[in-house]
This record gives C-alpha cells, sequence and structure tokens, in this order.
C-alpha cells in the first residue's frame, strides 16, 4: 500500500462496548476525508453494528443519521410478562437474559436490506458480502476466507470457544454463505445477563448451543487480519476508552448488580496491556465515561460521543504515517525473531545444542 496516495486501503476493525459504540461512527469520518477505502472489516458486539453498517456501504454521515434516528429505549426489550414484578427475575432465570434482543436485530435487518436495496424484505447474508475473485485467507488457516468483507466475533459459552463468523457457522450444519449478517450481530452484542442468548442447535445432533457477546473472550480482536510478514496495506483497529480512574459502582438491586458484573468485564479488558505494535494501529477514543448498558442514553450524549470519536480519530491520523513506518519496522524485527525461535528450537530436538 502507498500510505501517501490519495485512495488509502486497509483493513479496519471495531471493538465492542454497547452504546459507547457511537463514538466509533465519528471516528470513521476523518478517515474517509482522507480517501481510507477499506478492504476487510471486523467487529464485535456493538462494532459488529458498526462495521456491518460500513460493510454494505454505509458512510459516516448516514450512520451517524441512522444512530441518532434509534430509540435506544427500545433496545432494552423486555418479554410480555402478565406479572410484571417478576419479569426480571423470570427473565434472568428461564431466559438467561433481560432482554429479548429483537429490537435492535430488526433495526439492523432493515438498515442493511435497504442500503443494498434487497426485494421482498429479503435478509442479507454473508453471501452477499462476498469480494470477487479473493482467494486469499485469514489466520494462515484456509478455513477463514477474505472473500468475505465482513467478519463478526460471538462466544459460543457451552462450547466454551470463540466463534469468528461466518465460516465457524459451518460448525452447526450451516452454510457460512447463507448466514444471516444481522442473526450475526444479534449473536455478537448479547451482552450475557442483558441480552438473552441465541441458542443454535447442530443439525442431525440434539446439541445445542448458547451463543453471547465476542467481548467475553476477545472484545479487541485487531489481531484477525494479520499475515506473515509484512502487510501490503494496514490493520487499523478502533478501540473504545475513557477515563481509567477509579469508578466506584453503587449496587442496590439485580438490575445494577448486573450492569456493573458487564462494566467491570468489558473495562477489565480496556485495561489490558496493548503491544506497542498494536498500539501503533489503535485509535483509543474517549467515550465521556458512558456505560455500556446506557440506553436511556440523551441526543446530547450521542452527538458528544460522535464527535469525541471524530476528534481522537483526526488526533491519531496527525503521526499515522509514521507511526506505520515503526509498526513495519517492529513486524519484521518480530517476524525474525519467531523465525531465530524455531531454528534453535529445532537444533536444540535434535540435540546439536
Amino acid at each position: 500500500m502507498n500510505i501517501y496516495s490519495s485512495i488509502k486501503f486497509a483493513d479496519i476493525v471495531f471493538e465492542g462496548g454497547g452504546v459507547k459504540g457511537i463514538g466509533l461512527v465519528g471516528a470513521l469520518k476523518p478517515f474517509e476525508q482522507k480517501g481510507y477505502h477499506w478492504k476487510n472489516i471486523c467487529g464485535n458486539s456493538a462494532g459488529s453494528i458498526v462495521a456491518a453498517l460500513v460493510a454494505v456501504g454505509y458512510s459516516s454521515d448516514e450512520i451517524k443519521k441512522l444512530m441518532i434516528d434509534l430509540d435506544y429505549t427500545k433496545i432494552a426489550d423486555k418479554n410480555d410478562s402478565i406479572m410484571p414484578f417478576f419479569s426480571n427475575a423470570h427473565n434472568l432465570l428461564f431466559k438467561k437474559g433481560l432482554f429479548k434482543g429483537d429490537y435492535i436485530k430488526n433495526w439492523i435487518d432493515d438498515a442493511l436490506s435497504n442500503k443494498l436495496k434487497l426485494h421482498s424484505k429479503k435478509k442479507v447474508t454473508f453471501g452477499d458480502l462476498i469480494i470477487p475473485d479473493e482467494k486469499g485467507i485469514l489466520l494462515n488457516n484456509i478455513k477463514y476466507k477474505r472473500k468475505y468483507k465482513l467478519h463478526i466475533i460471538a462466544t459460543d459459552i457451552s462450547r466454551g470457544k470463540m466463534i469468528i463468523l461466518p465460516e465457524d457457522i459451518a460448525e452447526y450444519g450451516i452454510n457460512p454463505d447463507e448466514f444471516e449478517v444481522g442473526l450475526a450481530i444479534r449473536m455478537s452484542i448479547s451482552i450475557p445477563y442483558f441480552f438473552q442468548p441465541v441458542k443454535l442447535f447442530k443439525k442431525n445432533s440434539n446439541r445445542k448451543s448458547l451463543i453471547v457477546d465476542g467481548g467475553v473472550l476477545s472484545n479487541y480482536p485487531v489481531w484477525i487480519f494479520d499475515v506473515n510478514g509484512i502487510p501490503d496495506w494496514p490493520t487499523i483497529g478502533f478501540k473504545l476508552g475513557g477515563n481509567k480512574e477509579i469508578r466506584e459502582h453503587k449496587i442496590t438491586n439485580i438490575l445494577n448488580f448486573t450492569s456493573s458484573i458487564i462494566e467491570t468485564m468489558l473495562e477489565a479488558q480496556d485495561d489490558i496491556h496493548i503491544s506497542e505494535m498494536d498500539f501503533l494501529r489503535t485509535v483509543k477514543i474517549d467515550t465521556l465515561d458512558i456505560k455500556t448498558t446506557d440506553f436511556n442514553i440523551e441526543s446530547k450524549k450521542i452527538i458528544d460521543l460522535y464527535n469525541s470519536g471524530e476528534a481522537c480519530a483526526r488526533s491519531f491520523l496527525q503521526n499515522f504515517e509514521s507511526d506505520f513506518k515503526k509498526h513495519r519496522i517492529m513486524r519484521v524485527n518480530s517476524l525474525n525473531n519467531r523465525t531465530f525461535k524455531r531454528i534453535c528450537d529445532s537444533f536444540t530436538s535434535n540435540g546439536i545444542c
């Protein structure tokens, strides 16, 4: 990739973070203005929503309008109950989550179909997002294909493993090309305790899996598009952060107890050390201490989050050309060190050293 050309190619990865994902949208704007075109796109949780919208061709301005028009209070959609007082306990005990997730699933289905102008309310599948003639692979594994412009991360808690969609859906007897993007997103946004997990039944088997938020195992999968050696274009990660001063959670009932568990889990992942090599390709977005599950977010905070993402991306781009050069050098050194270690290990195993 010629990073100085008017058209710049890059892969992009969006971290999860619930409502805070609005900041991801703002961060797209400066990259569009700089002429960036996204080759491969990956997202987790809220990041999977933004990733899918970008993959079908939405611009940052268009996504901003969608985010402003979205009724966030309806995201918390509970099962109907004749005894509302017991609905929270009932949903947690028997549905394994407070909210159904139908509203956000239907919203993303409509947004994707409308952009691609699909007829008869057809839902967008990963087959609609195939890159023609692309033969490359991901993760040095022929199972994972670069032909899919979009990849989404989720977690199968029944099997205790991360799943990369669409390819891993084949393990459940489903054709990856026919798998609905909206359902993959619904899996990825299933914050434990908040959203009811998605149930998957493997064909010709009685085995049932419960699928939840990909952030349980990898909230920031910036590694997914890495290659051996020097990449032809960069991978740029959008990571949600904020003020890391000690934050206390006021816990008085099951709802804020659950919220505190989720916030702690996701914020702790934010605090995990990012290697210097990954830091050089990470846009760190200040989320203004807005909570992951703040479904009552005010319109002003939506705009503030968007503007924060835009400002953080502009700051990142000021030094990215030099940072990407450093990143490439570090990749060479890392590759050389791994090669040297493999040679030494080989000598040792053969009794030479």
